[in-house]
């Protein structure tokens, strides 16, 4: 997938929005303290890998949140974040709570850079090249696909996810409707009746609300969305 168009988006955003990015610190480590310190606290905090109070002063639980944020973009797990790590945080920050939602490219360019419709290049969720429909669900996906994020975020993001395939799905069976509406209004029928079964189902194995559930329905609503979006897509007169 490409991320590039919309990295560039979002920093254009945050460079308008006058947010915290050109006055990152160079590395905050134990002992540092200040406003600097404070911001990432709250990054942190919102994040779900911090639980203590925001006071600015970077200690024993900040440190250890630092190094499992640090686990999940990769790096060593020294306790110390550097400027770019901190511009790392800010992101993961910015994608998981929607902060620069609507900021990115409109349908028209989008249409210009990616696929007129999906197609699943694997079984496993996030494992598709997503049409210009579907990229904002599409990135939440993969970004949900992050390893040790917390439980904090993936309820977030994955809340988020699930409206999103909702959506996407519907508007899916009104353009397909257009086409054939006899076998659109059959298959989302076929749709709602599976849906009314499986989100009580993964509500009652994960627990109603948790981060696994949410983020098991959000890949299940993947799959259906981007099956349907190839079926549109084919019934078109597009593909094999």
């Amino acid at each position: 997938m490409k991320w590039t168009m919309r990295w560039i988006a979002v920093f254009v955003a945050v460079c308008l929005l006058a947010l915290p990015f050109a006055a990152l610190a160079d590395t905050l480590k134990r002992g540092s303290s200040g406003e600097d310190v404070e911001q990432i606290q709250e990054w942190l905090t919102d994040l779900g890998y911090l639980n203590d109070v925001v006071d600015g002063k970077f200690g024993k639980k900040t440190e250890a949140a630092v190094k499992a944020f640090q686990k999940t973009i990769g790096v060593k797990q020294d306790g110390k974040l550097t400027d770019e790590q901190q511009e790392q945080l800010m992101f993961l920050y910015y994608d998981v709570t929607g902060a620069m939602e609507g900021d990115g490219l409109d349908p028209e360019e989008l249409k210009e850079i990616y696929p007129a419709g999906c197609s699943r290049t694997g079984d496993e969720a996030g494992e598709v090249d997503y049409c210009w429909r579907h990229q904002e669900a599409g990135y939440l996906t993969a970004l949900m696909l992050k390893p040790n994020l917390p439980d904090k975020a993936i309820a977030e993001v994955a809340e988020r996810a699930v409206d999103i395939w909702l959506e996407n799905i519907y508007a899916l069976y009104d353009e397909w409707a257009e086409i054939d509406p006899e076998t659109a209004y059959d298959q989302l029928d076929v749709f709602e009746e599976a849906w009314a079964e499986v989100e009580p189902d993964l509500n009652d194995v994960y627990g109603v609300g948790s981060a696994a559930a949410l983020k098991a329905m959000a890949f299940w609503l993947e799959g259906v969305c981007t099956d349907r979006c190839f079926d549109l897509f084919t019934a078109e007169g597009n593909g094999d």
